[in-house]
């Protein structure tokens, strides 16, 4: 396994540890997201579309979703070190990319909450597969 795979394995885990994360049931794969319990994770390749559905198995170039126990969403992804800190210092909207997995510059671990997402694009499905979207900043 590589370094790069390693750290994003460990800061996943880590993550949901800290939350009290559970996987979805395989009752509840492939269910929107609006419709699972909070405290779970699963997976996904819609990260920008309405009713995220969930599921069981994390693979290539697959999103990560968390729903936490007060109902807010988290992606969980990758961006460059100058994307990481326009979107940690929430000072102004920005235009970003969020990829589901280390990708040539994007090697920052970041937990983007749902609610600071103004508008998304559908993952490219290409280079990484990267999503594209408006970020709005800290209230």
């Amino acid at each position: 396994m590589s370094q790069a795979a390693t750290s994003s394995s460990t800061d996943r885990e880590k993550l949901r540890a800290e939350r009290k994360l559970r996987l979805i049931a395989s009752s509840e794969e492939g269910t929107s997201i609006d419709m699972t319990p909070e405290g779970v994770y699963g997976f996904t390749y819609s990260p920008g579309t309405e009713g995220v559905p969930l599921y069981l198995k994390h693979t290539f170039q697959s999103f990560e979703v968390h729903k936490l126990f007060n109902g807010s969403l988290h992606l969980l992804g990758y961006m460059t070190a100058a994307e990481a800190a326009a979107f940690a210092s929430g000072k102004d909207a920005a235009e970003l990319k969020l990829y589901p997995e280390p990708y040539e510059d994007a090697q920052t671990f970041v937990s983007l909450p749902q609610e600071r997402v103004l508008k998304a694009k559908p993952a490219s499905r290409e280079l990484g597969n990267w999503m594209s979207f408006l970020c709005l900043p800290k209230e």
